[in-house]
């Protein structure tokens, strides 16, 4: 006949239990230091990660572009908001100002100076002088733009394809398009824009 088991005997079966349970929990996602760089070791080369960048088709950048909203904070003008329809044409919204500006986008091919056909997202915005926009194409690699947005989602969630001005001036550059999301949708809609 067995013996019943004692609560103390259950006690100490459920805490190595609740800690097993645990782990995955306490100890993160992964060793967090894999990525830092080692003296002395050199940069491994990443020839996929490489490749994705200077090869994404024009199918790709079309969709990847149209109807999107995306977030730049790259080069030295102020932070820029844009949302580009699937149509060809981009709207940005600049930090620091409450007029949209309007212009386009497209995407092309050329053949890069090693004599890989590269595709490439272009814009402009015909009338506009500003550092990072102007009225003449400024191209970059499809797949280095992608990587250097700051954020991009599906569709027009801040609504301003179309407009000329903004509900508010963006005093500093948000922390994401969910905080600008969250602003907007607060603001009342009869604010004259």
């Amino acid at each position: 006949m067995s013996k019943p088991i004692s609560s103390k005997t259950m006690s100490a079966l459920r805490f190595p239990l609740v800690l097993l349970l645990a782990a995955p929990f306490l100890g993160g996602c992964g060793d967090r230091y894999s990525t830092l760089p080692v003296p002395g070791v050199p940069a491994t080369e990443m020839p996929v990660l490489d490749q994705s960048i200077t090869s994404s088709s024009p199918e790709q950048a079309q969709r990847g572009m149209g109807n999107h909203t995306w977030f730049w904070t790259r080069g030295g003008g102020p932070a820029q908001i844009h949302y580009s329809t699937a149509d060809g044409r981009d709207f940005v919204w600049l930090v620091g100002e409450r007029r949209i500006l309007a212009g386009e986008w497209r995407v092309e091919s050329n053949t890069s100076a090693n004599g890989q056909v590269m595709t490439q997202i272009c814009l402009r915005y015909p009338g506009v002088r500003r550092q990072d926009l102007s009225a003449s194409w400024n191209c970059r690699p499809a797949g280095t733009m992608f990587m250097e947005m700051q954020e991009r989602e599906a569709g027009d969630p801040l609504r301003f394809s179309g407009r000329t001005q903004a509900k508010f001036v963006l005093t500093q550059t948000p922390a994401s398009l969910a905080e600008v999301e969250g602003r907007v949708a607060a603001t009342p809609e009869n604010t004259g824009y």
